[in-house]
Formats: structure tokens, sequence, C-alpha cells
């Protein structure tokens, strides 16, 4: 596909998907509510303020107007300070304010949420977080089978990562403080516009550049990920129908292989990626991310590692019975390429071209 081919097709698919995600009709005529945002100015944020607007709900923002202070002009921003500490943060801007609802986009910080919820707790009626699918214990990834939001959290004492660990202790300070009235989300890897992990980003341009590229392992590895407009598709959804508990928002696992053919079909490209054993890439230097310790290394997404691949094994049926519904991957994808394409994402090169021929004519010659 060439470039001002993607970009008129792009602006027609922009605006179909935005009227389409975030105008569900059936909810159209349902009274306005008054919702809170804590943070909401620079990934997840922004996408759920569009479609709380969208739909003729009345936002306020509360945050430091520190980060992307331009956003969204026409809505009221009340500046304020979080803290662990309650007697050095500042809260006072919301005093005296009620909300039908609060969203809490910002921290993962226990002390920091918990201080929020317990200022918010008798001034708010719908609590919501978002949460993580890294919250989930660490050794539910190793186990076969599907992970629901009854597995374990990640103890607060423990070998997790500090950000998985902070998320899990977040949840059950807020379960504490706010009861029955909360409603926390735990999406999986999220994609889509202002993303700037460049995990998809990278096998969008392998794709959109044709030629034959490396396919890691053999196809059948799981992935799984969300559009960020579809978190706050379900959190506009829980807002309208009341929805109180857990839900996990991880889309459908699907496979590598899968993958790699949506990527061609959404950028029509005519690309071959040739399937390389997992060995053979080691034997040639080519580690996986994990090994790597980095979040979009020689192939993203790729965890073919058995003790890690519950993270992609998550199950969003709870989400979809209440009625979340997510946008086709082409939409997705058209997304990320328009960053890209606008220089908001820098292009990706951590396997440089010559270094993947180099491998790739290797694999020819011994198989």
């Amino acid at each position: 596909m060439q470039r001002r081919e993607f970009l008129r097709l792009s602006g027609l698919l922009a605006a179909a998907s935005t009227c389409s995600s975030v105008l569900p009709n059936a909810w159209a005529e349902r009274a306005p509510k008054k919702i809170l945002v804590l943070g909401g100015t620079f990934f997840v944020g922004p996408a759920v303020i569009d479609a709380l607007l969208a739909n003729g709900h009345t936002v306020t923002l509360f945050n430091r107007g520190v980060t992307n202070a331009d956003l969204f002009p026409r809505v009221e921003k009340l500046k304020g300070f979080r803290s662990a500490d309650q007697n050095d943060q500042d809260l006072s801007a919301l005093s005296h304010r009620r909300f039908d609802a609060v969203v809490d986009v910002w921290a993962n910080e226990p002390e920091v949420v918990a201080s929020a919820a317990e200022f918010l707790k008798a001034r708010v009626q719908h609590y919501l977080f978002v949460s993580s699918v890294a919250a989930y214990d660490h050794r539910e990834f190793a186990k076969p089978g599907i992970i629901t939001e009854q597995a374990p959290l990640e103890p607060w004492i423990g070998s997790g990562r500090t950000y998985d660990r902070n998320k899990a202790e977040s949840e059950r300070r807020l379960h504490q403080i706010i009861g029955e009235r909360l409603t926390i989300v735990r999406p999986g890897p999220i994609k889509g516009h202002s993303d700037r992990t460049p995990d998809l980003l990278t096998w969008l341009v392998r794709a959109q550049e044709s030629g034959e590229h490396i396919a890691p392992g053999d196809g059948r590895d799981p992935v799984e990920f969300v559009d960020v407009k579809d978190v706050a598709r379900f959190l506009f959804l829980a807002i309208e129908k009341a929805l109180y508990g857990t839900f996990n928002l991880t889309g459908k696992s699907i496979s590598f292989r899968e993958l790699l053919e949506a990527c061609k079909v959404a950028t029509r490209s005519d690309a071959t990626f040739t399937w390389v054993p997992q060995q053979f890439l080691h034997e040639h230097g080519l580690e996986t991310d994990r090994a790597l310790h980095t979040f979009a290394g020689n192939f993203p997404f790729w965890i073919p590692e058995p003790q890690y691949q519950g993270i992609y094994r998550i199950s969003s049926a709870n989400a979809f019975a209440a009625g979340w519904q997510t946008r086709p991957f082409d939409e997705t994808a058209f997304d990320c390429l328009s960053d890209f394409y606008s220089g908001l994402l820098p292009r990706p090169n951590f396997l440089a071209a010559a270094r993947e021929k180099e491998v790739l004519e290797a694999w020819h010659r011994q198989s």
C-alpha cells in the first residue's frame, strides 16, 4: 500500500470508526452524567474523555495541569496534586463537588490511589479504576488454561515487579474503601492511537515494506492485546449500565500466525513471513524480547516461553457478556500507522534489515 493511499483510507476509517465506536444508539437518550476523570491527558484518559463527551456526558478533569495541558479546551479542568501522604496532597478543588462517577486512569501507587479514594468516597456514586492484567500473580502465567477474574493477584510482599504489585495492592485497597460501588478493569497490552510502544507498529511496518521477513517460531504461540478505544468503550459502558465488579479487557487470544496475517491484510501487503524456529534464532543471536528485557525488540509480542504465555490467555468473557464490543483489527492498525506517518512515533529499527536478511539467508541454506 502506498503512503498516499494509506492516508486517504485512514481518514475515512477514522471518521467512520469514531462515530461507530463512541455513539451506541441504544444509550443515546439516557440522562447525561457528571463524571470526574483523574489524570486523563496521556494515553487511556483522552480516549475515555472522547467517548464520554461524544455521548453527551459532562466531564471534569483533575490533574496537575502539566501533561498535555492544552487538550480538551472546552472541558472543566481542576488543578491539584495527589500524594501518598494525605497531608501533602492538594485535593481542595474537589472539596465541594459531587459526581456520578469517577474514573482513575492516573496512578498505580497504592498509597496515592487509596488517598484519593478516601477523599472522594462520599462524593461519588460509582468509582472506576484502570488496573492491568499485570496485577495477576505472575505464577498464574505458567499454568495451562484460561485466566479469569477469579485468579489470585500478585502479593504485596513478593518477588513480582513493582508495577505489578502496585496494581494488585491498589485493587485490594480500593475494595476496602469503596466496597460494592467499585468497577475495576484489567486491560491487556493496550494498542492504538497514542500508544508509544512500537510493538504492533513493528509488524505493521515490516508487512507494509513487503519483501521477506522473519516470522519467529512456528506460528502457534498466542498473542492478545486490546485497542485503547475499546478500553474507553467498556468504561463508558460500565458507567451507562452501572456495571460493578472486575472485568478483564484483553480482546480475544489469537495465534502469532493470525497476527501476522492480519497485519498483511490491514496493509494490503504481499510480504512473505518465513517461520524460523526459536533455537535457530537463538544460535544466530536473535533473542526474544523477554531475554532482552525490552517491550519491542527483535520480535515484539512474541512470547515462546511457556512460563509466560498465560499473559496472552486471559478471558474477557465477562466483559463481552455485559455487552462490550471491540473494533476490527484494521482500525487499530490504521490508528497505529497514522501516528507513525504523522510523526508521533519514530520508526522501529531494533532489528536492522541487513541483519534480518543475513539470518534469513542462513536459514534458507540449511533448510
